[in-house]
């Protein structure tokens, strides 16, 4: 079994991979490391190495290392139904979707699944949305897609500088948002039921975390072919924080301005300019589809 790892180049614990992991996957497997250097070489490398034959392809760092790896194994290869299993070593600063599937930085969790190789189908998310040219685009994702402040988030923590670290600057994102993010008003349609409101948060989850730990799809299984989708409308941001605190201890919302759906397909536009990120990856703007390709991958649980 040939083993290719796209390793986040700028992550915190990138020794202690070199160090502790790769050594122990080296005595048992013949493994290769592609070490990402720019933007958007988690994609490149990973299709490459689907491209290669490798049996399985790691992602070893973040939400945005795990979403690139899984954009470049399907990238022009959507028809297909031969690809590598994706694995996820998460030592990224924001490790929701690991969070999710209850996967550690551990060695011996990380080998007893390699060796006990027993692969689970999972689904994929696609998003078509607009660029900033008004062009067509699609991207796909394996946790959380969303629009309100989740993609506002995103764009500040693009712009800051990182002096302190990738952790302090998404907190310090999520802090400025909080008070200068405006609910604008949005038309969702989820199969067959439509919704219109003013949005804090509208996000279609595969899996359970989004955000650095809030559960906003408590019962969410990447595996069981629908969306749960959290809509948090027109709350205050006094609401909001408060609200955050039950989503951190994993526990649903009783509030007027929350709702939770199920869907495969959710249609979204706005009558101003809103945009969409997934997985932590800044996408663009609605209008937009986000639809479910049930059972697409094989991921390594």
């Amino acid at each position: 079994m040939k083993i290719a790892i796209v390793l986040n180049g700028i992550s915190l614990d990138k020794k202690v991979f070199y160090s502790r992991f790769l050594p122990a996957l080296s005595s048992d497997f013949p493994v290769e490391v592609f070490e990402t250097r720019s933007e958007n070489d988690a994609i490149h490398l990973a299709s490459e190495s689907t491209d290669k034959g490798f049996d399985v392809v790691l992602a070893a760092g973040g939400d945005g290392t795990v979403n690139q790896v899984v954009n470049g194994v399907l990238r022009n290869r959507e028809n297909s139904n031969r690809f590598p299993v994706v694995g996820i070593l998460p030592i990224g600063t924001g490790n929701d979707l690991a969070r999710g599937l209850e996967l550690r930085a551990d060695v011996f969790q990380l080998m007893s699944l390699l060796r006990d190789f027993k692969p689970r189908k999972f689904d994929v998310g696609k998003v078509t949305f607009t660029t900033n040219e008004g062009n067509a685009a699609h991207q796909y994702f394996v946790n959380v897609a969303d629009i309100g402040m989740g993609p506002e988030v995103v764009r500040k923590v693009l712009k800051s500088n990182h002096l302190f670290g990738s952790a302090v600057s998404y907190y310090q994102s999520i802090l400025k948002t909080f008070f200068t993010y405006k609910p604008m008003m949005v038309h969702a349609r989820l199969d067959d039921w439509e919704w219109k409101g003013k949005v804090r948060t509208l996000a279609a989850a595969n899996s359970k975390f989004y955000g650095h730990g809030l559960c906003i799809a408590p019962g969410a299984k990447p595996d069981d072919g629908i969306f749960d989708v959290f809509i948090c409308g027109n709350a205050s941001v006094l609401d909001f924080v408060l609200q955050s605190g039950k989503l951190k201890n994993k526990k649903m919302l009783s509030h007027k301005m929350v709702q939770y759906r199920q869907a495969k397909i959710i249609d979204l536009r706005a009558d101003s300019t809103c945009a969409i990120e997934a997985d932590g990856e800044f996408l663009g703007f609605l209008p937009a589809r986000i639809e479910l390709l049930p059972q697409k991958l094989k991921f390594l649980i």
